[in-house]
């Protein structure tokens, strides 16, 4: 039994696993399917070019339908298991676990893009509701950052630890549209 129907039936569990409702994955399928499909057209599962042959799912895959795939991924980015972890609950080696994760990603990050529900990146990319322009942080620690070149950007950003550069969030602090908290 695959490990999507293992935990189909188990609405728990499965938001626990993926971080979605079966209804919400149901939902995201069609695209990720869509996306996966273009993908494997141009190219091969290691990311490279895809030369003259055409993809085709193997018989013995260990991750033969679209569900499975979708189920696979999500399960990994909500998890963050090691990749032999994530190899072993699938039944698959860890550098296989390495490819079909750098496959995947590429694919789901591409189907949320395409519905545009690809997460924001920066502060500045959110775009609130008109009713609602409050978003509240839900932890206080720093996101890291890669180093600034210009050497204000470089104060502004030092975190105080070695070689450390990073946003700082603070818990419980309401965020208003196009200001920071200090």
């Amino acid at each position: 039994m695959s490990k999507y129907q293992e935990y189909r039936g188990k609405p728990i569990e499965f938001l626990a696993l993926t971080g979605s409702t079966l209804e919400e994955f149901e939902a995201l399928l069609p695209d990720f399917g869509k996306s996966y499909c273009e993908w494997m057209t141009t190219h091969r599962l290691d990311g490279k070019p895809r030369g003259n042959r055409r993809y085709v799912d193997y018989k013995n895959s260990p991750l033969p339908t679209n569900e499975e795939k979708l189920f696979f991924i999500l399960a990994y980015l909500k998890t963050n298991n090691l990749q032999t972890v994530q190899g072993a609950l699938f039944g698959i080696s860890q550098p296989k676990a390495n490819l079909w994760i750098h496959c995947l990603h590429t694919v789901l990050s591409h189907a949320l893009d395409t519905i545009g529900e690809l997460p924001a990146r920066r502060m500045e990319d959110v775009r609130f509701d008109e009713e609602d322009d409050s978003l509240f942080f839900h932890d206080g620690t720093e996101r890291p950052i890669q180093r600034p070149v210009d050497p204000v950007a470089q104060r502004e950003y030092y975190s105080g630890k070695k070689t450390a550069y990073g946003e700082k969030q603070y818990a419980n602090q309401p965020y208003m549209q196009g200001s920071f908290p200090n």
